[in-house]
């Protein structure tokens, strides 16, 4: 597996409900992990075939064995730690941002459910009123036409008809 410095900087990541999609992100740490064992590998084969060569040629003094691997494949090893970290932190960064607007929507949510609720209750007590108003004036206007009957009943007492009964059991005349 290769990969290169330019491969790691230009990949793109799906987004998904925590941020970068974690199989993704796995993925690409795996694959750079494996490159750089073999860049490490690979160098230190180079190294072993550098000292075989050396110790093969007795006219030629001997360079010291290095000891550390050369400054550009450090800088290569360095470059794809920083890669790594980087893309774990804006995978921290995304998966807050994405945390963060979900609470913020949720809070809109609930007072959205908040604003429905008491307009509901408004309503409620709208209609209460309405309905205590309405039973009032049937009540109002049920007396009123009680009253009419016992006045006109008591004046035509002595006229036809005869006796009634109202509804609460109490006797009139007609």
């Amino acid at each position: 597996m290769t990969i290169s410095k330019i491969d790691l900087l230009g990949k793109k990541f799906n987004r998904c409900m925590r941020g970068y999609c974690p199989d993704e992100v796995d993925l690409v740490m795996h694959d750079a992990a494996e490159a750089l064992g073999e860049a490490a590998d690979e160098n230190r084969r180079l190294l072993e075939r550098l000292d075989e060569l050396e110790r093969s040629q007795p006219g030629r003094a001997p360079e010291p064995a290095l000891s550390q691997p050369p400054a550009d494949i450090r800088g290569t090893l360095a470059a794809g730690r920083k890669i790594v970290v980087e893309i774990h932190e804006n995978a921290r960064r995304e998966a807050s941002r994405i945390l963060d607007d979900a609470r913020i929507e949720g809070g809109r949510i609930v007072a959205d459910a908040n604003l429905v609720k008491a307009r509901i209750f408004e309503e409620i007590a709208d209609l209460r009123s309405q309905r205590e108003a309405f039973e009032q004036e049937l009540r109002k206007i049920l007396e009123d036409h009680f009253r009419l009957l016992e006045s006109s009943g008591t004046q035509a007492a002595g006229g036809p008809g005869g006796d009634f009964i109202f509804a609460d059991g109490s006797e009139g005349r007609e």
